[in-house]
């Protein structure tokens, strides 16, 4: 290793214990960003380094010049310190209530914020719509096209004619296709698909076929039933709308966390599992806290910086 590439590798690792200090500010996560901006070697100073943390975490060795020592000396503050009293209230730092990008999705090929939504385009034309806190790691090579949806929703559009087929995983199984569109969401229990046009095949344990208006969950203990599911509101949140049938409070509330900065906390854990069903706009969030405040009888406690507890 070349003494350039050692210092940006250095300034990189002060960057992430900077980062993962629990007092890092959007000043800093804005400054990482122009930082990995300025070139190729930059980031890939950054990749290493935060690959090596993530093994190491805070026993990593730091070399000479510690950014240790750099970050105890320089003067850090948070976003308002009501805002630091109210977090630290509930145990939780910046990343998780949507002010910073988690951890984890500094290392992933794309990544959105709360309430962000964007679209990606993969070498081979295929196409992707990342909704909200979302994270998701490119896997092209001469073999294969794929992606993995480390965590959030995603719409994909699959380019036909490629010989190789488009996989794309999420939690414990896998979703084939060669000419297709389908959604993946991550649930808080499992992670659930759906077909918008031509045919999946979804793997998780034992198989599924699925073509345009079904859908199909699965987790750890293997693949659920085929649903159907409406074309038209599939992926809802494309088009500004939170649609729930019959799903649990935790994943309501994980989706809701998604599209709002803060961050919504149940207290009790006998909430967790009550059923909620609705349509909500995504430029309203407030109205679903409302709306769980009326039909589940709750009581929405409200902090700093946008946290709610749930009680």
């Amino acid at each position: 290793m070349d003494d350039e590439h050692q210092a940006l590798r250095q300034e990189a690792t002060a960057f992430i214990v900077r980062i993962t200090s629990g007092t890092a500010t959007a000043e800093d996560a804005e400054a990482l960003a122009r930082w990995r901006a300025r070139d190729e070697a930059h980031e890939r100073a950054f990749r290493e380094a935060a690959r090596l943390w993530k093994h190491l975490g805070p026993a990593l060795d730091v070399e000479a010049g510690s950014p240790r020592q750099a970050i105890v000396s320089r003067r850090m503050f948070l976003v308002g310190g009501s805002l630091a009293a109210g977090a630290a209230g509930v145990g939780l730092g910046l990343s998780e209530l949507g002010y910073l990008p988690p951890f984890g999705g500094m290392l992933s090929s794309y990544a959105t914020a709360a309430g962000e939504q964007r679209s990606v385009t993969f070498p081979d034309g295929s196409t992707a719509l990342l909704d909200g806190g979302t994270a998701l790691t490119l896997a092209y090579s001469g073999e294969a096209r794929g992606v993995r949806l480390e965590s959030g929703a995603a719409l994909f559009d699959v380019a036909t004619g490629a010989a190789r087929p488009f996989l794309a995983t999420a939690g414990e199984g896998l979703v084939e296709a060669r000419r297709a569109s389908f959604a993946i969401k991550h649930g808080v229990d499992d992670v659930s698909v759906e077909c918008l046009d031509g045919a999946l095949r979804v793997r998780c344990g034992g198989e599924a076929d699925l073509v345009r208006g079904e859908g199909i969950s699965y987790s750890g203990n293997g693949l659920g039933t085929k649903v159907a599911t409406d074309v038209e509101t599939a992926a809802a949140w494309r088009n500004g709308l939170l649609i729930f049938n019959n799903r649990s409070l935790a994943d309501v509330v994980a989706d809701l966390n998604r599209h709002r900065r803060g961050k919504v906390v149940i207290a009790r854990r006998g909430l967790r599992a009550h059923r909620v069903s609705g349509v909500f706009h995504l430029d309203r969030p407030e109205e679903i806290l409302t709306h769980l405040e009326a039909t589940l009888h709750v009581r929405p406690v409200s902090l700093v910086g946008g946290v709610v507890l749930l009680r």
